[in-house]
């Protein structure tokens, strides 16, 4: 394996793909002393805390019991920690030298609400089945235990490390907008824990959520012929839409958009309503044709509004902005940081398709970072599926490979 991932990093190296990474890393004493760590501890404390998180429930905006465990554990080991008014938690581990400065960034909230039942359920296939359990549960308590490894075995990096437990992940990153806005100067480097183990993303999937509001005067039945009609214009408005061409191109550019979501009219069967709403939710990586088909949405609620006679207002929920293709990330590719993450990832055991090993796209905190020109990535954390619904699962053994990983990306990009 060490040749194998040493003649990976000539051929990084020949296509213009820098790497910070090399076996001799991963062979120091401190860091085979911080794996060794995580080895031993994940059955007696990694997965157990990993489950105890799973059960605090941690709704996007209501993430503090979940929180307050979490700076406790960190209290414990010595950190400072600063919470933020939005509730971001972060703490540094400073380094002995002048190196990056390297954060490591798990969001603490789930889509669930706080009534769902999150009792982990442990089954004999080696899962764990609870909603939340990945998504991001598994990075926050995959992080814990890396803090936990690193300090243990005394582990040194050369820059600092700050660990951030952010907040609104799932409502539009809006905690690691927050966090950032106050410390963008003070990061080198971001590396986001959420997804599955496999392909670095280095780019940043641009999402505009609109609610799309139309008013005007309502009528009775009897009196609604060729009367302004909020109902009409908004039902012209969405079959319009629908008319709108997405560019042809490369499926990678993972360019979509949808109306639905979120609907709302009167409450009255015999009355046509004052204010009809719908929601748009656009997607794509390519910068130009965000801004083409928002253009052209908004211009078919125009039209539509016009020709019914009622009034058309946009209402922004979400917009994160698209970091961009391939072609026009293409420095960001070359930067040591994605080809650092790509090495460590497969010297951990994790199989990646040649050619496909990062993609410029991403829905994570990684993605405030790469919009802003700091240098990020997403990694995976741990491997499992149903994200997002009641039936979500995780491998358990695989949260193990994801704490290595974090490791050993610490020892690797803190250095100069």
């Amino acid at each position: 394996m060490y040749i194998a991932v040493f003649a990976l990093s000539l051929l990084a190296q020949t296509n213009n793909y820098p790497t910070k990474f090399s076996p001799a890393i991963a062979q120091r004493p401190d860091v085979q002393k911080a794996t060794a760590f995580v080895d031993a501890n994940f059955e007696s404390q990694q997965v157990p805390e990993w489950i105890r998180l799973t059960e605090i429930p941690a709704p996007s905006g209501k993430e503090e019991k979940r929180g307050a465990y979490v700076k406790a554990e960190l209290e414990k080991l010595g950190y400072q920690t600063v919470t933020d008014s939005i509730g971001n938690l972060h703490a540094r581990r400073k380094g002995t030298g002048k190196g990056p400065t390297l954060v490591f960034a798990s969001h603490l909230d789930t889509v669930f609400p706080e009534n769902t039942n999150v009792k982990v359920t442990r089954k004999p296939d080696g899962t764990l089945h609870a909603p939340g359990v990945g998504d991001n549960t598994i990075a926050v308590a995959g992080l814990l235990q890396a803090i936990r490894a690193m300090d243990a075995a005394k582990m040194q990096t050369t820059g600092d490390i700050i660990f951030l437990f952010s907040v609104q992940e799932e409502v539009g990153l809006k905690g690691m907008y927050a966090w950032f806005e106050n410390n963008r100067k003070d990061t080198d480097l971001l590396v986001a824990l959420d997804s599955n183990l496999g392909p670095v993303g280095y780019g940043a999937l641009g999402i505009y959520w609109s609610r799309m509001k139309f008013t005007g005067p309502g009528a009775h039945t009897n009196r609604s012929k060729g009367a302004p009609n909020p109902v009409r214009a908004a039902a012209q408005c969405i079959t319009d839409i629908y008319t709108v061409p997405i560019p042809d191109g490369d499926p990678m550019l993972g360019t979509v958009y949808n109306v639905g979501g979120m609907m709302s009219s009167g409450n009255i069967v015999n009355a046509v309503p004052q204010e009809v709403a719908f929601t748009v939710d656009l997607r794509t990586i390519d910068k130009s044709v965000m801004g083409q088909l928002d253009d052209a949405i908004v211009s078919k609620c125009d039209s539509a509004a016009r020709a019914f006679g009622v009034t058309f207002q946009r209402e922004w929920i979400q917009k994160s902005e698209p970091g961009g293709t391939p072609v026009q990330l293409e420095d960001r590719r070359k930067h040591p940081l994605v080809q650092t993450a790509i090495d460590v990832t497969k010297y951990v055991g994790v199989k990646l398709l040649p050619g496909k090993e990062a993609i410029a796209s991403g829905s994570t905190d990684a993605n405030v970072g790469v919009v802003a020109g700091i240098p990020s990535i997403t990694v995976g954390r741990g491997n499992g599926a149903g994200g997002h619904t009641l039936t979500e699962w995780a491998n358990i053994e695989s949260a193990r490979t994801g704490t290595k990983l974090i490791l050993l990306l610490a020892a690797s990009l803190t250095e100069n």
